[in-house]
């Protein structure tokens, strides 16, 4: 309860500051309400654009949801959906000219057996050594921005020579089709659908309640005869997976090749999108939606009062995302100080 009052508490306080942000720069607010919905969802093509913003933020979202309800704060999908990119750019470059139906499914699953393997690395130390998996993650992004900078300087370089770093383009029969809508929508969206609908069907099954156990009472789940390894290396896996794929949307379905800025900060933005939707799958799309249109509306925000820069989006996206840290972080102490008062009680009784 306690936590759910403090994000309330934050969530007002940062409306109020991007209110007070943006009436600094001499706009009326209601002004920049009206630009921001037509940034958005004004027209067709904006409110297609804000929807394949959204998805990856989707995608990323329930795999870190995941883990956030075995009690792991993944904050690694950066490096997780980088190492899925580059795990799907080798795989398509080695396949060379094969038929979509193959070039597609196997591009998905490389991208996720990447991400998968990457983040399953805070997990292991998280077991073996009990190294914070917070810390891990943000190392492990770390070197995966260094391994794709040097893969695109080495390996992967585009033989035809660029003046940025990059990979060549992916042949026409690796990218996923577009949506017959205006914007840049892709198939795969309908796939990210299904997996929401799966989403919905995990979170009441029992699978997710032993899940819950272990991350609100791991001393009742090792009762139960559930294995902390087992969470811990299944939730970082699904979570890493998540990732994995979205660095694969991202390369096959937006961008056509690998490059420095491939993530595009969605995997911090997914954690973002987590808490905001309370790691439940109809909140998360909810969540997404609205982040991403702080993106596409800010472009409307300018356009509607001249004096307002389309960088507001990004100044309210990291102010969500330093609302979010605050509440993590609280969330996390409240947890430990439940944990140590129940095994006071337990060691008086």
């Amino acid at each position: 309860m306690r936590t759910v009052v403090i994000a309330a508490c934050v969530s007002v306080g940062l409306v109020i500051a991007i209110a007070v942000l943006a009436a600094s720069t001499g706009s009326d607010v209601p002004v920049i309400a009206v630009g921001w919905w037509r940034g958005a969802f004004g027209t067709p093509y904006n409110a297609v654009q804000t929807l394949s913003f959204a998805t990856p933020l989707v995608l990323v979202a329930l795999g870190v949801s995941v883990a956030l309800r075995a009690g792991m704060v993944m904050v690694g999908a950066e490096g997780q959906l980088i190492v899925g990119a580059i795990l799907a750019t080798v795989t398509l470059q080695a396949l060379g000219p094969v038929p979509g139906l193959v070039a597609l499914p196997l591009g998905a699953v490389a991208g996720m057996i990447g991400g998968g393997l990457w983040s399953t690395l805070s997990g292991a130390l998280l077991l073996r050594w009990r190294v914070n998996e917070i810390l891990s993650a943000l190392l492990a992004n770390y070197l995966a921005v260094h391994l794709l900078a040097y893969l695109l300087r080495t390996g992967l370089r585009d033989p035809a020579g660029a003046a940025t770093p990059q990979s060549a383009p992916l042949l026409a029969e690796a990218l996923i089709p577009r949506l017959p809508v205006p914007g840049r929508l892709h198939v795969a969206a309908l796939v990210v659908l299904g997996i929401v609908l799966i989403a919905l069907w995990w979170h009441h099954s029992r699978i997710a309640f032993i899940v819950d156990v272990h991350g609100q009472r791991p001393w009742l789940a090792s009762r139960l005869g559930v294995s902390p390894a087992s969470i811990v290396l299944s939730t970082s896996a699904v979570s890493g997976a998540a990732a994995g794929l979205a660095g694969w949307m991202q390369l096959a379905g937006v961008d056509g090749r690998l490059h420095p800025g491939i993530s595009a900060g969605i995997g911090f933005s997914g954690l973002v999108v987590a808490v905001l939707g309370r790691n439940h799958p109809v909140g998360i799309v909810m969540a997404a939606i609205a982040f991403a249109s702080l993106t596409t509306g800010a472009n409307g925000v300018q356009i509607a009062t001249g004096t307002v820069p389309a960088s507001i989006g990004a100044v309210a996206q990291a102010l969500l995302l330093l609302a979010v840290a605050v509440v993590v972080v609280v969330a996390r102490r409240n947890v430990a100080a439940r944990r140590a008062q129940r095994k006071d009680d337990r060691a008086l009784a």
